[in-house]
């Protein structure tokens, strides 16, 4: 499921993503940061993530061994995690804007989706009585 999830959304990002940038960028510049983006870079990173999800789902619809399954999740986690360490690292270096100088709604703003999607997702499986590993 969460493998599903994952490759719906990130089909639907083809879409959404650019379009939450334009709306995104658009009222909280006060620039027009939209002409500054490169596309290309954004469709190539897309075409990534879409091409490794494909290869993971060929992977498990191909090898049916237990090590592997453990070791691709394995891989898969700490691939994850040094993104997100790597994203946050350079984002604070260089450029005008550090990651600790916005004011206290912008954080408030990035976190309300994350948790609103917790507990949506959380409060859905448990009313559809589904079991507790399967609603995380």
């Amino acid at each position: 499921l969460s493998v599903t999830m994952t490759a719906i959304s990130t089909l639907l990002s083809v879409i959404l993503m650019p379009l939450n940038l334009l709306l995104y960028c658009k009222y909280s510049y006060e620039a027009d940061v939209v002409q500054s983006l490169d596309f290309n870079s954004l469709f190539i990173a897309l075409t990534v993530v879409i091409s490794a999800i494909g290869l993971g789902l060929t992977a498990s619809a191909k090898v049916h061994s237990y090590k592997f399954n453990i070791l691709a999740n394995k891989l898969g986690n700490y691939a994850g995690v040094s993104l997100v360490a790597y994203s946050a690292l350079m984002s604070n270096t260089g450029g005008e804007t550090q990651m600790w100088e916005h004011p206290w709604q912008f954080y408030v703003g990035v976190l309300i989706p994350c948790i609103a999607g917790l507990l949506v997702a959380n409060i859905l499986t448990t009313f559809l009585k589904m079991n507790k590993p399967e609603r995380v």
